[in-house]
């Protein structure tokens, strides 16, 4: 009940649905990705586990350097949270964008870019970890200013509810993809598209409007609140005099019956 209510708050805020759709199809993107690029490393690279675990600690090296860095870059370029964001997606555009490039037939010849080495996916790895990042600490930190000022619990689960619920859409249609031409690669169209999708989002979010709007609406639930608070004392107090007059009628009833 409480998140449907909080459902319900989030419909009136523009730029709070904007971002929440953004992060929805960017938080697919994210685990899409990670798991398309595992599958075409160990099906069509044939990398061992132990390589595809240092990919795993590549990206994770890469992401702890990313979030200390791209607070670095963003005040070195006076950039905006949003604009951080948007900066993070078109880097990260580069994976598929790089798988794509397979499919030309001078990069095929020269036997190696457009992942058809297995040392390639090291350096993607980096890219990935590092953009994961900074969208990991911007994003929560620009969803924050949108928030109504109380109701950042509540706002928060929301946040969190919208990334893990999006990481199934994303694999499911690669695998649909996988199914129907036998191999990995025409997947990286997809990915391109899906890494892309969210920026236009991102792009219209206002955050000195969203952040009017947020307070608007906390005044408006602080202003039910008091209401609901006034009349629940109201109530209180009602069954407090009731209870008062009935135990004055007792024993006035009590001491006309003794005095008989």
């Amino acid at each position: 009940m409480s998140l449907w209510r909080t459902v319900k708050l989030a419909r009136r805020l523009k730029d709070i649905c904007l971002f929440l759709a953004a992060w929805f199809l960017l938080s697919d993107a994210i685990a899409t990705v990670s798991g398309t690029a595992v599958l075409y490393a160990k099906t069509s690279l044939h990398m061992k586990p132990a390589a595809l675990g240092l990919i795993n600690v590549i990206a994770t090296t890469a992401g702890v350097l990313g979030a200390f860095s791209w607070a670095l870059i963003s005040r070195f370029f006076d950039l905006r949270p949003h604009q951080t964001i948007l900066a993070c997606i078109c880097i990260f555009e580069i994976i598929p964008l790089y798988g794509l490039l397979g499919y030309l037939q001078f990069v095929k010849d020269w036997g190696v870019v457009g992942l058809q080495q297995p040392w390639e996916m090291y350096p993607l790895g980096f890219v990935y970890g590092f953009v994961l990042g900074g969208l990991s600490s911007y994003c929560r930190s620009l969803f924050g200013e949108l928030i109504p000022p109380g109701s950042e619990a509540a706002f928060y689960a929301l946040y969190a509810i919208t990334d893990k619920g999006s990481s199934v859409f994303g694999p499911a249609i690669v695998g649909l993809i996988v199914d129907r031409y036998n191999e990995i690669r025409p997947a990286f169209w997809f990915l391109a598209v899906l890494v892309g999708l969210p920026a236009p989002l991102i792009w219209f979010v206002n955050v000195e409007r969203g952040k009017e709007e947020g307070v608007k609406l906390a005044e408006i639930i602080e202003g039910f609140k008091i209401r609901e608070s006034t009349e629940a004392s109201g109530a209180q107090s009602l069954r407090e005099d009731q209870a008062l007059l009935a135990s004055e009628d007792e024993e006035g009833h009590e001491a006309r019956t003794h005095q008989d």
